[in-house]
């Protein structure tokens, strides 16, 4: 039973995800072509209420479902032509930054220490490497592309203390800490 829960746990939280793009519609930021969507939020919560294993599944099967088409990414999209574009770099980093997260969260919910390491993985550590992607892929001097995600930054801010905010409301049940292990008798 406990395996069944876990796996309804990853598919209902993918699929928060995966309608998240649908909650406002997305704006694009002229320079680069990257859209702001409330996907972030969705991708920090489940670092934040998941166990490190479920938290990479969670948000990989969200990127593998828009992989094979279905119009989970931004605008509707979907497909691996999405993966290869710019924005690309940020959604293969998702799974990843779900992870650690997941890894580096407090066990107490210390509020200062949790939003620092969100802020390092979910802000400074993903524009750094997603941006190597987006600047290839539209042929962009490294910093130059950068700077271009500046604007972004307090929105997914505001994105991160959403997603705390809810994990700390969440009552205790609802937050996987470890699976428990089986009972032998």
């Amino acid at each position: 039973m406990n395996k069944i829960k876990q796996i309804s746990k990853i598919s209902l939280f993918a699929a928060f995800i995966s309608v998240s793009v649908y909650l406002i519609p997305p704006f694009m930021i002229p320079f680069v072509q990257i859209p702001f969507t409330m996907q972030t939020m969705f991708i920090i919560l489940a670092g934040f209420i998941f166990t490190p294993f479920e938290a990479f599944l969670t948000v990989l099967l969200y990127v593998f479902i828009g992989a094979v088409g279905l119009p989970v990414y931004s605008g509707a999209r979907g497909g691996m032509s999405v993966l290869l574009g710019p924005t690309g770099g940020f959604i293969m980093l998702f799974p990843l930054v779900s992870l650690l997260i997941a890894t580096l969260k407090s066990k107490t919910k210390n509020i200062i220490y949790d939003l620092i390491v969100g802020i390092f993985i979910a802000i400074i550590s993903l524009y750094l490497l997603a941006n190597i992607w987006l600047s290839v892929t539209l042929s962009l001097n490294y910093w130059v592309a950068l700077l271009s995600l500046l604007p972004f930054i307090p929105l997914d801010v505001v994105k991160l203390l959403l997603a705390y905010f809810v994990y700390i409301k969440l009552p205790n049940e609802l937050i996987s800490t470890k699976i428990q292990k089986r009972k032998t008798i």
